[in-house]
């Protein structure tokens, strides 16, 4: 189903929650010209993808169950820019957690992902906007058993306890030569190299498990980033915590 047809669909449907109770979304109205033309000067490079102009110009978004609103101009919402720098928030379950929309520093735009507070893992939820409609339809008509909430409610901890997109600033370099230049910004060894650029749906990282206030940093092109491990109190070091 294309976008247009996903957002349609949603809009004339009647949905049954969790507790059995019917709801309709909220839709709100579609962007104007002049609106999108104002909007843009949010956006990066101040440019709004195409897709994203036709899913506008239909509707602005709409409130509802589960993801408690989904607005398609909620550019620069989502407050982590160590994470994102440039995003659309595509909701949030009102507990802290967000799902958003990546944008490059073009405005293209990529992938979905949720970013969860706790545990602190951020993680490609969706590949790119239809996907992500599509995840969202099948949360509406099967909320007992989608793919939204299998994110939301387990995904999350796997990854917190497995970390298998983290690697010492050591090992990625010798695997990615290509990184030296950026790879070189930073200094000593107390780094870990956070790799999605070939992430499916459901691979991410748990940025939280590196401490309190860490530094993290993304690269300017790829779904790459740096995040400086937290240094080790003396407890922690005798007892090997």
């Amino acid at each position: 189903m294309t976008n247009l047809e996903i957002i349609n669909k949603l809009r004339s449907s009647t949905f049954t929650d969790e507790d059995g109770e019917n709801y309709q979304l909220e839709f709100q109205e579609g962007v104007s010209n002049s609106e999108i033309e104002q909007l843009k000067e949010l956006f990066p490079n101040q440019k709004i993808d195409n897709e994203l102009i036709e899913v506008l110009k239909e509707t602005r978004g709409w409130d509802g169950y589960g993801p408690e609103m989904v607005y398609f101009d909620s550019i620069g919402h989502f407050g982590f820019l160590e994470l994102s720098k440039y995003s659309i928030t595509l909701g949030h379950d009102g507990f802290g957690n967000y799902w958003i929309l990546d944008l490059d520093k073009n405005g293209n735009l990529g992938k979905v992902f949720f970013a969860c507070h706790d545990p602190a893992v951020f993680v490609i939820h969706s590949q790119n906007l239809n996907d992500y409609l599509q995840h969202l339809l099948e949360f509406y008509e099967n909320p007992a058993k989608c793919h939204l909430n299998e994110v939301h409610d387990k995904t999350v901890m796997t990854i917190w306890n497995h970390n298998e997109f983290c690697f010492s600033k050591e090992v990625f370099a010798v695997n990615n030569p290509e990184f030296k230049d950026f790879l070189g910004k930073f200094d000593g060894v107390e780094w870990t190299v956070a790799d999605l650029r070939n992430g499916q749906n459901n691979n991410g990282f748990a940025w939280g498990k590196f401490g309190a206030n860490q530094i993290i940093e993304r690269h300017p092109n790829d779904l790459v980033w740096m995040i400086k491990n937290k240094k080790k109190g003396f407890l922690s070091r005798l007892f090997g915590k």
